[in-house]
């Protein structure tokens, strides 16, 4: 079987272009050499609850990845 992935990094400095996702890149790496695993999406979200819930949501529902990997984030704040 080969996995279909996505990968979600949540970071407000990610997804403003100001910071490199070089955790998705290793990640990447690691399920197209070692699982022979195919990267179905990737995307870098700002680190909000609804954002990163959303695209959870449309990982799983419309692409219909088998696996789901999360990375980046410090955490949610209070309210969101």
């Amino acid at each position: 079987m080969r996995w279909k992935v996505a990968i979600l990094t949540a970071s407000d400095r990610g997804s403003r272009g100001e910071r490199e996702d070089t955790s998705a890149q290793v990640i990447r790496e690691l399920i197209e050499e070692e699982m022979s695993g195919e990267i179905i999406e990737y995307r870098v979200v700002p680190d909000e609850k609804g954002e990163i819930m959303a695209a959870l949501i449309e990982m799983t529902d419309y692409f219909r990845a088998d696996l789901i990997l999360t990375t980046g984030g410090t955490g949610l704040a209070p309210g969101t």
